[in-house]
């Protein structure tokens, strides 16, 4: 079998795919769905879709000298920021899975809350651990992060008020706790770790999702301005982007969350008091 067929995707798993997710939902991934035509190369399929052909070999774990076959498909990540997931889906597609079901739930900073349960979030934190597990041998652990077995202090990313906290709110959950700061105020790294997103998401605006290892993320949303990238390492107070609007909210502000294992905790529990 030819090395470039262990890459690309047989037409029934690709639309199996396709069916179960639906059109719609397949605009908000980050890779297009290419089927090669005859006489297409890397070069050209890159070129249409505006990205660099290094970003597509990258992403579907290419050799040098392999193209692609017709009537094959190839994952073409949408942004340079999201190699990560495209290559997760690759990885995945290998064993006859797919990703794709972690993309639908993340648009909002809140969650419905069951009927029996207004204490808690209903639900995990979209599957990032699992996604970056597939896309690396394993998740790289920051010698400077926080142990997961123990508590650990962050740094406050934004100077502001917090205005709306960790809990349930108008009948839904809030995965976070809301800083209230005038647009273009610093954001700041809460830890060393390295940028695992920085782009736009649906409700969250330009956001930033931060690995500080040891099953501890941070996601910083709503910003105006975003002055990092997938892949770069960020220290601690490093200042990461700037306050804004973006997204579904009513005004300037951070929503700052922190996940840990894949769970949604309270920011407030891991930050230094402060008056509001």
């Amino acid at each position: 079998m030819h090395p470039y067929r262990r890459t690309l995707f047989p037409a029934f798993i690709v639309f199996s795919v396709f069916l179960f997710y639906g059109a719609l939902s397949a605009e908000e991934l980050p890779w297009i769905e290419h089927p090669v035509k005859q006489g297409e190369t890397l070069e050209t399929i890159a070129d249409k879709y505006g990205v660099e052909s290094s970003w597509i070999k990258w992403a579907n774990e290419l050799k040098e000298c392999e193209v692609p076959f017709e009537k094959e498909f190839i994952l073409v990540p949408r942004d340079s920021n999201l190699l990560i997931e495209t290559l997760a889906e690759v990885r995945a597609r290998r064993n006859g899975d797919t990703t794709t079901g972690l993309y639908l739930c993340e648009e909002a900073d809140t969650e419905p809350v069951k009927a029996t349960r207004r204490d808690e979030p209903v639900s995990d934190y979209p599957g990032l651990d699992k996604l970056l597990a597939l896309a690396r041998t394993s998740v790289p652990s920051n010698p400077s992060a926080p142990s997961r077995s123990s508590s650990f202090s962050l740094f406050w990313p934004v100077e502001g008020k917090v205005f709306s906290r960790f809990g349930p709110r108008r009948g839904r959950f809030h995965t976070g706790v809301d800083i209230s700061a005038p647009r273009g105020t610093p954001v700041y790294a809460a830890a060393a770790g390295t940028v695992v997103r920085a782009v736009w998401r649906s409700g969250f605006g330009r956001s930033i999702l931060i690995d500080h290892g040891n099953g501890v993320m941070t996601r910083y949303a709503h910003c105006d301005t975003m002055i990092c990238k997938a892949g770069e390492k960020v220290s601690k107070g490093q200042k990461i982007g700037t306050v804004g609007r973006t997204g579904r909210t009513t005004g300037p502000h951070l929503h700052f969350e922190v996940v840990i294992n894949g769970k949604h905790q309270d920011p407030e529990k891991h930050l230094p008091p402060k008056g509001n």
